[in-house]
């Protein structure tokens, strides 16, 4: 029987848990850093935050090029793809003013996401209940950022570190579970 985390291949790479168990490790470490010097983390997670802007701008934009004229939200992609373009730039060339930009960029990130899931949502009937729960949800959160800035700063500290806390034990656990089945 397979693993339930690795999938059939765990039994044949099995070998290399301890690889997988030092990066889990690391991971772990890296997530208590974190989660005890959340100013650090905020900067780091700003810059990169900045560079998968970049990235998700020039996806955005690229799908909308391709997109057939008159498709249903090809505008949004646009505008989306180009403001996230923008906020990666401003992050990454100001990381410290990126701060500020990356709480009002969430803002408008979900407010924008919000509108669009829901314009979505009411003129297309595939995926109709999604898109309604996902614009209602979106719109809900890019308020929360609205009004308290600093709570979008701290959960994003938060959520790096849990998220290197997350990985590290599911790769601990993955490691263990290598060396069990090898």
């Amino acid at each position: 029987m397979a693993s339930a985390v690795g999938g059939l291949g765990v039994r044949r790479a099995s070998s290399g848990w301890g690889w997988i168990l030092a990066s889990g490790i690391l991971g772990l470490l890296v997530g208590v850093i974190a989660l005890f010097n959340l100013g650090a983390t905020i900067v780091f997670a700003a810059v990169f935050f900045g560079i998968g802007l970049v990235v998700q701008g020039a996806l955005e934009i690229g799908v909308a090029w391709r997109a057939e004229t008159g498709s249903t939200g090809r505008g949004w992609l646009v505008v989306f793809g180009v403001l996230a373009l923008v906020a990666g730039f401003i992050v990454l060339v100001l990381p410290g003013a990126g701060i500020a930009a990356l709480a009002w960029g969430l803002f408008l990130w979900f407010l924008i996401a919000g509108v669009h899931d829901l314009l979505v949502g009411f003129t297309e009937r595939e995926h109709r209940g999604w898109n309604l729960a996902l614009g209602a949800l979106s719109i809900v959160v890019a308020l929360v950022f609205l009004f308290s800035p600093g709570t979008a700063v701290w959960t994003i500290a938060v959520m790096v570190a849990l998220g290197f806390l997350l990985r590290g034990a599911m790769d601990v656990g993955l490691a263990l579970s290598m060396r069990r089945t090898g």
